[in-house]
Order: structure tokens, then sequence, then C-alpha cells
């Protein structure tokens, strides 16, 4: 399994100094220099793991079910907390920021922190202009609480740090780092690796403070131009203006539904379960190594390594099918858009016509390549507005308007 290194990377001035009377030097060597830069590199070094240590226990993995009964999340993203609140029995109520797509349409909500405990959580509300969304949750163990920053004091090129649960619990709170690329209307453009899962986790700066909320990355497009580096966080501003609107509004804060559940085409083309195996064995050396140094029989370890990713896949393999709707028809061409897997009754979607195994294709005028940008049309729309889905239909392209 590859490790990946990371660089810090540090600019220092060298000053020249005069010292015990002495004659200021006009040149400095570089040895003489060397021990200060290394001094500066541990403190920043220092100051960073700090920042990952106070995240990892102030983000959480949020875990969404379509069903109150289900006891498997049909989607995982990831949230931060911004409040806490004592209550008279010395427990804590939380709130956590995350974005609205990771919580909307589901039934019931979990959050899962950094020892391994999973705590079920509530709904505050969805911003109705941004994707923001706050979760509430009560537990006895004190988490931190993130700090807002100034966005006039956010900068283009300053350091920044994402956290996250990208693609499975495995990976859980993913600390990763980068630069402030450009700070734009509604988003801070940022090279802090993120991947799906992370949406609602918190970007900060190199105080600690919260400058973002990510939401989205760009990706290699159709026609294979290759894209990195493009990750895209809500700025703070509009964070803070969406949770004052969701706290402040709490009963008026409605969410429009359309009642279905999706998929992405584009993972139902590529998931295959080699994918799955190479994930697993990858992991097999660190799980293996970590066991062992704790005292654990190697061989031992081993077998029991194979036994856990035996399970995992069959667990897996049943899940991702009924969650997925594996076998189902994708039309020849057809790389792209949301397959319908559920709709509920009564529901816009049920009202509109929509089928289950319908492929939306655009929303509108505006192509849809997957959720992401689907919901970052759904969410300009309230309930009473109308607007347009086309949807692929055995291979008929037909358009369905729909009232929220």
């Amino acid at each position: 399994m590859k490790k990946l290194l990371v660089a810090v990377l540090a600019c220092f001035t060298c000053l020249s100094f005069t010292a015990c009377g002495k004659k200021e030097s006009k040149t400095t060597k570089k040895e003489d220099a060397r021990p200060t830069v290394e001094i500066l590199e541990s403190e920043l070094e220092n100051q960073i793991c700090s920042i990952a240590e106070y995240l990892n226990n102030a983000t959480f993995a949020v875990l969404n079910y379509n069903s109150s009964e289900s006891e498997t999340a049909s989607s995982l993203g990831s949230g931060v907390i911004y409040k806490r609140v004592i209550n008279d029995n010395d427990s804590y109520t939380y709130y956590l920021v995350t974005n609205r797509h990771v919580i909307i349409d589901g039934e019931k909500f979990k959050v899962y922190s950094n020892e391994g405990a999973t705590t079920s959580a509530n709904v505050l509300g969805y911003s109705t202009t941004t994707d923001i969304g706050v979760l509430t949750f009560t537990s006895y163990v004190e988490y931190n609480v993130v700090p807002f920053a100034d966005i006039d004091d956010v900068k283009q090129g300053e350091s920044c740090f994402a956290m996250g649960t990208p693609l499975y619990l495995q990976y859980f709170n993913t600390f990763t780092k980068g630069n402030v690329s450009a700070i734009r209307d509604k988003v801070v453009q940022h090279t802090a690796d993120i991947n799906s899962g992370n949406s609602g986790g918190p970007l900060v700066n190199l105080n600690g403070e919260l400058i973002g909320i990510n939401v989205s990355k760009l990706s290699n497009n159709s026609q294979q131009v290759d894209i990195d580096g493009m990750c895209m966080a809500i700025r703070v501003d509009l964070v803070e203006e969406a949770i004052n609107e969701i706290e402040g509004n709490n009963d008026a804060v409605t969410s429009p539904i359309l009642g279905m559940t999706v998929t992405d085409v584009e993972d139902i083309l590529v998931f295959n379960y080699d994918t799955f195996d190479l994930f697993w064995q990858a992991l097999k050396d660190e799980f293996v190594a970590y066991y062992t140094a704790l005292g654990y029989d190697e061989e031992f370890v081993e077998l029991k390594f194979e036994d856990n990713y035996a399970s995992k896949k069959s667990d897996y393999q049943n899940s991702y099918n009924e969650r997925h709707a594996f076998n189902v028809y994708i039309p020849d061409g057809v790389t792209s858009g949301m397959l319908i897997r559920e709709i509920v009754n009564n529901s816009a979607s049920d009202k509109a016509g929509l089928e289950i195994g319908d492929i939306v294709i655009k929303i509108n005028d505006k192509d849809v390549i997957n959720q992401t940008s689907f919901t970052k049309e759904f969410y300009k729309y309230g309930i009473g507005d109308s607007f347009t889905i086309t949807v692929n239909r055995n291979g008929e392209i037909k358009t369905i308007n729909i009232t929220l």
C-alpha cells in the first residue's frame, strides 16, 4: 500500500542582526540559518497537528437512513460542531452544521464520533437558499466547538485544512492540507483534497477557525480533461447566514422534497467486486501491523482479517444490491445521470409521473451528471415552484413537469 507523503512548505525571511557588539555580517551562511528554519518548521508542524487533533474531536460522520426501521445507512456525509449548550442534567446539546444534501430525504440520522460512538441526531432545519443544514444531538461527552473566521480575513494563498469521512467509515476523519485558491461569490475554492463523503465537513485556516463547509469538487469531465485540486467550500459568511436563518426561523424553514431515492449512473457502471477486493487487501498490511504491534500472533491476526473480510464482502454485496439497484437496465450510451430506484407515494415525483428505473438527465435545460449537479439546480426552488425534469425511460426521452 503506497504511503502518501505530505510536504509542509514554509517561506522564511532571513534577517541579519548584530549581537554582543560584533559587526553586522552582510552574508549569512546556509548552515548558520538552518537551526532557525528547523525550529520554525517544527512549530508549524506542531500547529498543524494541533489543528488536526482539535478538529478530530469536533468533526463527525453523518449517517442518513432512508427508513426509520433500516439499520443500514443509505448515504454518508460529514459535519462539524459549531455550538454547545450545557443542559440541567450536565449533558450537552450539540449543534452540527453539514450540507443540506447530506440530510435531505432521510427518515432518521446518526452521527459517528472519533471515539467510535454512534448517536441519534435530529434535523433542526435546512436553509432555503444555501446547501446548509443543521443537526442537533445530546451527549454526556464533551466535544470541541469550531469557531468561525471572518471571511474578510481569508486570503488567497493561505494554508487551509479539511476533515471529513470520504467514501467509507474506514476513512473516518481524514485530514488533508492545501491552500486557498480563490474567494468567490459563494464558495472558497481550495486544494485540500476532498471526496464523496466529505460533504458537510469543515475547511479551516491555520488558526483552526472555520472558513467554509466543503460541498463539492470538480472532477474529470466527459472529454477526459484532467482536473485536479479544484475543491469548493461554502463561504463561512454564507454558512453563518444559513445557520441564523435555521435557528431564527426554525418553524418557518421548510424543505421542498421530491420524494425519490436515486443513485448516480456512473456509480453503477464503475462498481465491481474487484474494486472491493483491492480496497480490503490494501488495508491488510496496516491491519496486521497494528494488531501484531499490540502483541497478537501474526498468523491469528491474518486469519481474523480474512474472516472479517469475507463477512464484510457478503454484507456489502447485499447492502449494495439493495441500496443501489445493482441489476438495472442502463440504455447503451448512457454514462451519466441519476437512476430513480424508489418513489414515495403521493410525493411530487409520484404525482408528476416519474417512474422507478427512469434516468434523470436534465433539470430544466441543465445537464444532470450526478446528484451534485442536480441538487445545485434543485436548491434554487422552493415549495410551490415548478420546473421540468428530462428522463431516459428505457431509451425513450421524456420531459416531465414537476411542482414542489
